[in-house]
């Protein structure tokens, strides 16, 4: 199983930023990849039990599940179905108040590919970087829609620091 884990400060308190990603069937406002996150017909909007489907840009889809929800502080999710080559991935959204009215968000997410040791060489070659890529521009994502309330759509990129 690989593992990547990405720290990153969002400029808005704790609440509000546990208030986005609670918002389970939102993460198409902030996730520059995703096109559509409905919530699965049946289950609940938010919190332990709550499913989406992630249909990206890119015609892949996810199913995943809120498997974990600890108020202001954990969010865990599992992948129960996806197009992409992956015998099993999920990812924990952990939460920290700086002080500063800042969120210390970090975020794990553990998978593992099928294929046996193609999938691990593919992993290494390609994919752990892109995966690395896309949870990046997810976090700079949810930090631009929390600064400025705007829907990151298709091909955003965040601005350049110069």
């Amino acid at each position: 199983m690989a593992s990547i884990t990405l720290n990153r400060t969002v400029d808005a308190p704790v609440e509000r930023v546990w208030g986005v990603l609670s918002d389970f069937g939102g993460i198409h406002r902030y996730h520059p990849g995703v096109e559509t996150s409905p919530i699965t017909a049946g289950t609940p909007s938010s919190g332990v039990g709550s499913e989406r489907v992630c249909n990206l840009y890119d015609g892949n889809n996810l199913r995943e599940r809120v498997t974990e929800s600890v108020h202001g502080k954990r969010l865990v999710i599992e992948v129960v179905d996806s197009s992409m080559p992956m015998k099993s991935a999920g990812g924990a959204f952990d939460l920290r108040a700086t002080g500063e009215g800042k969120t210390e968000l970090t975020i794990t997410m553990d998978y593992a590919l099928k294929f046996g040791a193609l999938g691990m060489i593919m992993d290494k070659l390609v994919l752990e970087r892109s995966m690395t890529k896309a949870l990046d521009a997810m976090l700079a994502g949810l930090n631009q829609h929390m600064r400025t309330g705007e829907t990151i759509g298709k091909g955003w990129k965040p601005a350049r620091v110069a």
